[in-house]
Parts: structure tokens; C-alpha cells; sequence
């Protein structure tokens, strides 16, 4: 008699129980960064650790790795990432691999240009109409097989040039390959002119490839606009960038692009995100994750950030509206396929949550006031347990920064 009134009680529970899973909100916690950090990028790896890069807000060409393990206050002591580029950094992407093996892919500032040229090299270039082009260096740094240190830095980019937004990196979890790509050209030239190049090292970065130009045309490349990829669970490969073709004498056509690959690389397709008529040069940043439910990517059109799922007709949805422009969007996916979306205004970090099916949820957003260095972002992730972290900057806001 007892275990018939148990099955009558589970039977009666379990509908009450699935509709209350089914409509929790997840649970976004805001982290301040430590040790003077912004412009941080984190990810979680397989044992639930974050970690995480960022820029040191008293020498911003300083790129410092900490790890955060999720509800706990503390943060592991900082490691320096740069060596022979110290204190050199104008852009970067990371990624972590197999076994929490994180690899950072920087863009140096002319000053590392001179010093690896030599000054008289250096000089020589840069006085003339070539100027631009001293800027040849793409740098692979990775954490050595103790997680104590990053090791020296690897020149992967061989004789490509032109280099100002950073290139991206994406290294498989569950094996030893590791691949870069950039945005470049062979000699000096309009930005219509640039292609799409990859490098691949087979043993966690140990040794890269050649550079090898991907065999599609990508209708040139926005020079100051960084490139950002992913590798979802299958192995495809997912790359965003922004084109550049010139439609007067001071007017481009900047538009968002997906590229993606399902063969580790070999051949690609590209997909139009969105247009951006009449552009400048707005130096934006994207964004990408991966989870269960799929791929999505963060991009800025007009002064507007949004995101959208990677499908064959993508559903771009907008931050909402303030009034005020929304930058640096970033973004991330749970096990449910919720996604966080963050972006900044002015130096407001700004989100919402949206479920699977693109609808904002109700009571998950927010807002941090004046928490945004200039140039800065938000780092976001998802836990295990389907909430989300959201990392904001530590540095001592100052009437004028913005984002």
C-alpha cells in the first residue's frame, strides 16, 4: 500500500516539478576583475574553471591570466602573458584548449615592430608610404604543461602584413590542434585587397604551419576591425570578420560576414549577417559561443549591437533601446540554450537573458553604471549549472572615458 501512495505522489509531483524547471530563469552574477583588470575575455573549461585575459588598466599593453573557480571570492595569483612583448599588446583573442591549456593570440603595437625590425628597418618603413605595413606581427603565446607560466611568444603570420584589429583562435578540447586566423596581405595596399589566412599546429602549439590563404573570397577585410572564430562540439569552424569594399572616394561598405567550415578548415562557405552602407572605420569587436542548441555571434551595426543563432535565416535581435549607442557586444550559452547578452554604453554594461527561442526574459537583466573602461567590454560565460558570470572591469572611472 505504501508504494502504491509513493508512485500516486510522484505521478502527481512531476508536472508540477517539469513546469517549474522549465520556466527558472538563470542566474547572472556580476564579478568585478581583479589586480586592475579590463577588457577581459574568459572561458570555462571542462572541470569548471574560468579563465580568464585581460588588459591591466595601469599599463594597457599589458596582458595579465587569472583563474576563477565559480561562488568562490578569490582569484589565482596574476601570470604575465607577453615576454618578448611586454607591456606591447594593442589587441588580443584567447582560447583554451585540451586540458585547460589557454592560448592567447596578440597583435603587438609598432613598438614591438621596431624592436624586432630593428630601428633603422623600422624607421625606414615607416617614413614612407608604406608606413602602416610595419605592423607584420601576429603573436601565439601558450600556458606551459604546469599552468605556471606562459611561454615565449611565436611569430605565426610568416610573411603576411597589415595587421591592426587581432586575429582569433580556436583550439580543440578534445585533441591537440589548435588554429589561427587573420586578416592580411602580402605587400602594402587598400584593405579591399586583403584575404583570410589560417596557420595550424597539430600539437597544442608547439610548432604552427605555414600560413595558408583560405580559398574563398572574402571581399577584403575592415583593417581595425578584430575577427573572432569558434569551434562547436562536431568540429565546425565558425569565423565572423567585416568586409570592406570601397563604394566612393571616402565611403565603404563594411559589412558583418560568417564563414564557416565543416571540414577542419579545408574548404568554406559565407553567409551575409548584416550590412553596414556608408562606413567608416568603426573598429568593432565580435563575439561568439557555442552550445547545445547551437552557435551565436555578437556584432555592431550603426551604433547597434546584437546577436543572433547561427541558422540558415539568422534572426538578428537588437539590444534594447536607450537611446544611447551600444558597443562591444558579448556573448554566451548555457546548456538550455539561454543566452547572455551584454553590451556597453557609454561606460554602462548593460544585459538581458533570452531563452532559446530569442524572447528576452522578464526579470534576468541589468545594468552597471560608469563600471566600463574606454575601449572596454564585459567577459561573459555560462556555468554548469546553467547560470551565468558576468566579469566587469576594475579600474577608477573618470568623467570623458567611454566605451
Amino acid at each position: 500500500m505504501r508504494s502504491t501512495q509513493t508512485r500516486i505522489l510522484v505521478l502527481l509531483l512531476s508536472p508540477v516539478l517539469f513546469v517549474t524547471l522549465s520556466f527558472a530563469e538563470p542566474k547572472v552574477t556580476t564579478v568585478k576583475l581583479p589586480y586592475g583588470g579590463i577588457r577581459a575575455q574568459a572561458a570555462m573549461d571542462g572541470a569548471g574553471v574560468v579563465h580568464i585575459i585581460q588588459a591591466d588598466s595601469k599599463s594597457k599593453g599589458e596582458l595579465i591570466y587569472v583563474k576563477h573557480v565559480p561562488g568562490q571570492e578569490q582569484f589565482s595569483k596574476p601570470i604575465k602573458v607577453l615576454r618578448e612583448a611586454a607591456g606591447m599588446a594593442a589587441g588580443y583573442n584567447m582560447t583554451v584548449g585540451k586540458d585547460g591549456r589557454v592560448h592567447v593570440l596578440t597583435r603587438p603595437n609598432p613598438k614591438y615592430s621596431k624592436k624586432a625590425l630593428g630601428a633603422e628597418a623600422y624607421d625606414a618603413m615607416f617614413n614612407s608610404k608604406a608606413r602602416f605595413f610595419v605592423l607584420k606581427y601576429m603573436l601565439h603565446s601558450r600556458l606551459n604543461d604546469m599552468g605556471t607560466a606562459f611561454e615565449k611568444e611565436t611569430n605565426i603570420v610568416g610573411e603576411t602584413i597589415g595587421f591592426e584589429g587581432a586575429g582569433a583562435i580556436v583550439a580543440d578540447r578534445n585533441g591537440t590542434n589548435v588554429y589561427a586566423f587573420w586578416a592580411g596581405q602580402m605587400a602594402p595596399g587598400p584593405e579591399m585587397g586583403r584575404d583570410m589566412y589560417m596557420a595550424v599546429s597539430g600539437d597544442e602549439g608547439k610548432k604552427w604551419s605555414k600560413p595558408r590563404k583560405l580559398d574563398i573570397d572574402i571581399e577584403g577585410n575592415c583593417r581595425c576591425c578584430p575577427i573572432q572564430a569558434i569551434m562547436d562540439a562536431t568540429g565546425g569552424m565558425y569565423l565572423v570578420h567585416r568586409n570592406s569594399v570601397k563604394t566612393s572616394a571616402r565611403s565603404w561598405d563594411k559589412d558583418t560576414f560568417l564563414l564557416v567550415s565543416k571540414d577542419t578548415g579545408k574548404t568554406w562557405n559565407k553567409t551575409l549577417v548584416q550590412k553596414w552602407e556608408n562606413c567608416g572605420c568603426p573598429g568593432s569587436p565580435y563575439s561568439m559561443a557555442s552550445g547545445p542548441e547551437g552557435v551565436y555571434l555578437g556584432f555592431t551595426t550603426r551604433s547597434t549591437s546584437s546577436f543572433a543563432k547561427v541558422s540558415e535565416q539568422m534572426k538578428v535581435i537588437p539590444a534594447p533601446s536607450s537611446g544611447k549607442p551600444s558597443t562591444r557586444p558579448m556573448v554566451a550559452t548555457n546548456s538550455n540554450g539561454d543566452v547572455l547578452f551584454s553590451w556597453v554604453e557609454m561606460q554602462d554594461v548593460a544585459w538581458q537573458v533570452f531563452d532559446k527561442n530569442g524572447k528576452a526574459m522578464a526579470n534576468a537583466k541589468g545594468r552597471l553604471d560608469g563600471v566600463a573602461a574606454k575601449w572596454s567590454n564585459a567577459a561573459v560565460v555560462a556555468t554548469a549549472s546553467g547560470d551565468f558570470l558576468l566579469y566587469y572591469d576594475d579600474f577608477t572611472s573618470s568623467k570623458g572615458a567611454g566605451g
